[in-house]
This record gives structure tokens, sequence and C-alpha cells, in this order.
């Protein structure tokens, strides 16, 4: 390999002789998600002379921190955009309806020549909106990067038997809006963000130690927040944020010898560079002076990208039975699964109260009906949502929400209709979500009692029999549900896992 960049965020630059590849590519001065998120640190003035000779852009999924379709369409069209080859055709067709150059769709697990360099991506499964990590093998060396995607145990035990991993490229910071949208006092939050942090750090820790690369280059994350209503997210005491100097720190003090293995990289940096310089820049000594000079730097298109938001200042109930409805008729699995209403209290030029009921598959009034869920959403965004001009998901991470829920749990099944909301999507959810997933069973003895366990967790398949028992529950490697060995009951939400007691 001739040489290797990185780009910022989830974004890397190598070539070898005869090919030069781009990873995720998030360069807009815009950010993303109507200008919500920015990159941090700004990449938007790093050396971009590559661009015109750029062979291949590999592209993971269609998040807009990962795919910057106004950068794909300034490429030469020459340059070939590279992706797997997802069971849903929307982010195909994406590409397709934005850009001229040639798209190319691996399959899962299938090697795919690019010039000299070997590309394998491999598709996680459906846990919500379709993501995939991508391998290539570049000479000797393996690049394995999983920017967003969660490998389940299978995942992990097959990258160990086919690769030698060279550089590790993963995700240790936070993209979720939990918990700082729900209402909890400040020790609670603190208390969540801090346990959420370094669960981050825990998966890090056990990729490393497993797939044991020779580089782990922290990645993809974390965004921050410039605009004035989001902007103490940045520089919350306890976060769910924590950039790649935090990591690094905490890594060197707990897991030093795990730490040997760091390269911290800012954007425009090669891999070969003094990266241990880094730790001394503005944009990890003195943050707040770094995020107030790029919020000054970004004031107008912030300003410019909110007007472009439609106000609302009328009811919104036709157009939710619009929109609803049919994703209820076409998600009777996942409604079965949700079992209750949520309530979205609308907020700003016109206010009201909507209720969507997945039990009796109608969207009303509020009229004390009871519910589980509550979002606190401006008339404004839930009006761009139902037009289909963003999804869920994205205004999820816009964090520009407020949420409830009785009782305290996570609802993995009313996530996935809101993230889904797809016809397609949601048929390839329910296959593998709510299919048999008893048939491989292990053993295992606890306090003198023998049980056969389900092997799989029923949320991304990670290994149970790999888990920890702990207080009478065992605890998924991968995500760290818990389940009561009583009766495989989730305590974080109503999935379960099948548990025997053998005697």
């Amino acid at each position: 390999m001739k040489d290797l960049k990185y780009l910022g965020h989830a974004s890397i630059y190598f070539r070898t002789d005869t090919t030069s590849i781009v990873t995720d590519p998030w360069f807009s001065k815009t950010g993303a998600y109507e200008s919500n998120w920015f990159q941090y640190p700004d990449n938007t003035e790093i050396d971009f002379s590559w661009k015109d000779d750029l062979d291949y852009v590999c592209v993971s999924h269609e998040h807009q921190d990962h795919c910057d379709i106004k950068f794909l369409e300034k490429l030469n069209p020459s340059t070939k955009i590279v992706t797997a080859n997802f069971t849903n055709k929307r982010f195909l067709k994406l590409l397709k309806s934005n850009l001229v150059n040639e798209i190319i769709e691996v399959d899962d697990r299938s090697t795919y020549i690019l010039g000299d360099i070997k590309y394998t991506p491999m598709i996680q499964v459906p846990m919500g909106q379709e993501d995939s990590a991508m391998i290539f093998e570049v000479d000797d060396e393996v690049i394995m990067n999983f920017n967003d995607m969660k490998p389940s145990q299978k995942d992990i035990n097959w990258i160990k038997e086919k690769f030698d991993v060279t550089y590790l490229l993963k995700q240790f910071s936070g993209a979720s809006w939990y918990p700082l949208i729900y209402d909890y006092d400040d020790n609670k939050m603190k208390e969540l963000c801090k346990d959420k942090r370094l669960f981050k750090y825990q998966v890090i820790l056990n990729t490393i130690t497993q797939l044991n690369p020779k580089f782990y280059i922290p990645f993809a994350g974390p965004p921050c927040f410039l605009n004035d209503k989001m902007f103490h997210i940045n520089l919350l005491e306890e976060n769910t944020f924590p950039n790649e100097s935090d990591i690094y720190h905490h890594f060197k003090e707990h897991h030093p010898k795990v730490a040997e293995k760091f390269v911290v990289l800012t954007p425009g940096d090669s891999i070969d560079c003094n990266w241990k310089e880094n730790l001394k820049k503005e944009c990890f000594t003195d943050k707040e002076k770094y995020l107030i000079n790029y919020r000054d730097r970004r004031k107008n298109v912030i300003e410019e990208s909110l007007t472009k938001i439609e106000r609302v200042d009328y009811s919104l109930l036709k157009k939710s039975v619009k929109y609803f409805n049919p994703l209820m008729k076409s998600a009777k699995r996942i409604c079965k699964n949700i079992d209750g209403s949520i309530l979205f209290n609308v907020t700003g030029d016109y206010n009201e109260r909507i209720i969507v009921d997945f039990v009796r598959k109608r969207v009303k009034n509020f009229d004390s009906d009871k519910h589980f869920y509550e979002f606190d959403i401006e008339g404004k965004w839930l009006n761009h949502i139902l037009e289909n001009k963003m999804t869920w998901e994205e205004f999820f991470l816009t964090l520009n929400f407020k949420s409830r829920r009785n009782p305290d749990q996570y609802s993995e099944h009313l996530m996935a209709f809101l993230k889904l909301a797809d016809p397609i999507s949601y048929k390839e959810y329910e296959d593998f979500h709510f299919h048999d997933l008893e048939d491989e069973m292990f053993d295992l003895k606890f306090n003198g009692k023998d049980y056969k366990c389900q092997r799989y967790c029923p949320h991304a398949r990670g290994d149970m029999s790999k888990g920890k028992i702990v207080d009478g529950k065992i605890v998924c490697p991968t995500h760290n549900w818990k389940f009561n060995l009583s009766d495989g009951q989730c305590t974080t939400n109503k999935s379960s896992l099948k548990i025997e007691v053998v005697k």
C-alpha cells in the first residue's frame, strides 16, 4: 500500500501503484441532517487533489454522514461507486437518481476485485436501516472497516477465520439520542451517559482483543452540534459523544497494552504521521474554543437550512393518518409486538396531540388514551417527516425532540417501525426477528442447576454462550442485553430468550 490517509469521520483514502479508493465521504460544509450534524474535527479544508483521479468510492450505507451526495455528484464520471447488495433497493435508487457514475453492488461476503485491491462487504443483520462493513485486502495488509456496523459474535468469528487484520477501523462514539432526549434528572442522566460511553469502550476492547489488529484507528465519530439549541450537548461533562483523545486516554489508563495499538488521526493525516502530536491540537485540548469558532463559520449555513423547513400552522392529523395507516397494514407482525399506543405532542405554530394506536391500527386526536411512548416534536419537523423529506432515524439523530416512556424500557419493535417505514424493510426485519429462534441451544450451569439456553440473542444474534451471568441474568456479549434465567424475559424490553431448566 502506497498511502493511507484519514479524511475525517468515517472516510479514508488509500492507494496502490494502480488503484485508489475513498470510503464513506462526508465533506459538505452544510453538514448533515438539515445542518444539525457537523464533522468533528472540521474536514472541509483538507487536500482534495486526489479527487479527479479517484478510481473507486466505497459506501457502507445511506446515512448522510457516510454518503455525501453533493460530493459524489462532483466526481469524475469515470469514478465507480461501490456498495453492498442490500435487499432494499432504496439506497441504490438514491445513488442512481443523483449520479451518472457506474454503480457496483457486491453480495454479502463475496469478494470483488477493485483494480489490484480485494473488497468484501459484510451486511449487518436487519436491526434497522441496512449497513455494511468493508474489508479491503491491499497487498499483504487488511483494512477492517466496520464504520457504524455492529457485528455479531458470529460475524467476528467469521472474520477471524478469514483475515489477519492490519488496520481496524470502528465507531467508538455514540450517534444515539439515548439518553439525552429523555426526562431524567441530572444525576441519572450522568450515570446513563457514563454507562453508555463505557459500554462503547468495552465493545472496542472486545473487538480489538478478538481480532488482534496491528493498529486500531478511532473512527466514525463523533459529530458536533453547532446550532444554538443543541450546542450545549458538545460540552456536557458526562457525554455519549467522546472524541478520539478521550478514548485513547481511557485505554492508556485502563488497558495500556491495547492502547499501544491506537493511532489517533485528524483529517488529512497519513497513517505514518507522528499521531501523538494530534493530542495537543485545539480540537482536543480546548474543545469549547474550537467549537465556538467552528459555529461562527457555519452560522449562515445553519440559518439557511432552518429557513427551508416549512412552518406549520394547521392540523397534521390528516397527514398522520395518511402516513401511518398504510405502514401499520404492512407491518402487522411488528405492530403486534408493539402492543400499545404512542403520543405525539405537536408544538410550534400549531399545537395538537396525536395518538398512533398499534393495537387498533388507528390514528386519532388524543383523548386521555393510554400510551407507553410520548414524543414532543415541533410541527415543522413532523410535517417534514410526513412528507418524506426526512426519515425518522435522520430526525432522531438531530436530537430535536424530547421523549418519555412508561415503563422506561427500550422498544426495539417501535423503533424498527419508525426507522424502517418501508414495506420491503419491514418484511426483511420480520423474517429475521420472528422466525424460529430456538433451533440452536447450549448447556448452561448456574447455582447448581442445569439449563438449556437459546444460543443466539433475538436482538442481533449475539452468541449467548459467550455471555456472563450477573445477578441471575445472562448478559449478551454483543449489546449487553440481560435475560432472566428464571423465565428468559429481557429486563429492558419485551424480548425473551428460550431457557429451560433441565434439573
